[in-house]
């Protein structure tokens, strides 16, 4: 793989990275200490962070190999360690005012009229400029300046092109019931085969009911596994795009349908744990940080290894191949 290439990739994971371990490290102490005043509300709420954040991560790695012919071209600066952490300083700051921000909403109780319409979009403007600052801490200003010119033309199609995604996958998730349901069922029978009578099995308003001793969830659109499900979808459509010329096609859709329900029993196991969190080490954080990081993060070292096993299989082995021409 090209150096450029490789690096820019390599980058795109840094500040994925970056972006998540500092929502972890300001959410934390908000879920962990329950803290109501910083916690957001529907009104502050606009948009799921991490939902957004995988739909970035996804269209950006796909953005490297569709156009890796041109990114290619773009040789990284030697990295600024001064202006790295300046920006990732500045970036922190900007999150804690984005905080102090949702806060302001709670604690006036802003319900309403221009004030409300004030605060979100001082939230959009935060989010956005934190973005801005890990990237330029990640990939240093020089070198995003030459990729916003060489690709002015193309940023806003993938930025229009991420809200639609995001779009759809919201309107995924509303077809959480029948993935919900049978995943109960089959948390509820390990849950019972490893701990007998302590398990809870019932069938609420708003999703099954699965819980351990006294401990409880809701199996709601979160639990149901279909955030990982589209994603799968995604980037195995990404995948075959990109390598079509030289894939197996009957290997790739059986090794799709296979991972496929992978990523379902891959969310069994989280749901799993979530419980046995919940019971051994605190409610509060199995709910909270637990509940909204573990299962993205699950979802990523499945399909990397995934997708090294795959690979085996679904390739035209090109040696074989020019062989074959050559007789």
């Amino acid at each position: 793989m090209n150096k450029n290439i490789k690096q820019f990739l390599i980058k795109v994971i840094i500040l994925v990275a970056a972006i998540f371990i500092s929502r972890v490290i300001f959410q934390f102490p908000v879920e962990y200490f329950d803290l109501d005043l910083l916690k957001q509300s529907e009104l502050t709420r606009l948009f799921s962070k991490i939902d957004a954040l995988q739909v970035t991560a996804f269209l950006a790695v796909f953005f490297g190999f569709y156009y890796k012919e041109r990114i290619q071209k773009l040789e990284h600066p030697k990295t600024n360690m001064k202006s790295s952490v300046l920006f990732v300083i500045g970036a922190e700051i900007v999150i804690a005012l984005y905080y102090i921000t949702r806060a302001s909403a709670n604690y006036y109780n802003v319900t309403g009229g221009l004030l409300l319409y004030l605060i979100q979009a001082a939230i959009l403007f935060l989010l956005a400029l934190a973005f801005l600052f890990f990237a330029l801490a990640v990939f240093q200003p020089s070198y995003l300046k030459k990729f916003i010119i060489e690709f002015k033309k193309e940023l806003p199609i993938f930025a229009i092109l991420g809200v639609v995604m995001y779009l759809v996958l919201m309107w995924w998730q509303k077809q959480w019931y029948f993935f919900s349901y049978s995943v109960s069922k089959i948390l509820h029978g390990l849950i019972s085969f490893l701990y007998g009578g302590l398990s809870y099995y019932e069938i609420g308003i708003d999703g099954p009911l699965v819980g351990l001793k006294d401990f409880i969830i809701n199996i709601g659109p979160p639990c149901s596994g279909i955030d990982s499900m589209f994603l799968f979808i995604a980037f195995s459509a990404a995948i075959f795009a990109l390598d079509h010329k030289r894939i197996k096609k009957s290997a790739f859709f059986i090794s799709s349908a296979i991972g496929f329900l992978g990523v379902y029993l891959v969310n069994v196991i989280r749901l799993l744990l979530l419980v046995l969190a919940g019971v051994y080490i605190s409610p509060e954080f199995s709910v909270g940080l637990f509940h909204t990081n573990a299962g993205w993060i699950l979802f990523i070292i499945y399909f990397l290894a995934y997708y090294l096993v795959i690979r085996k299989f679904i390739y035209i082995d090109r040696v074989a191949k020019v062989s074959r021409a050559k007789k």
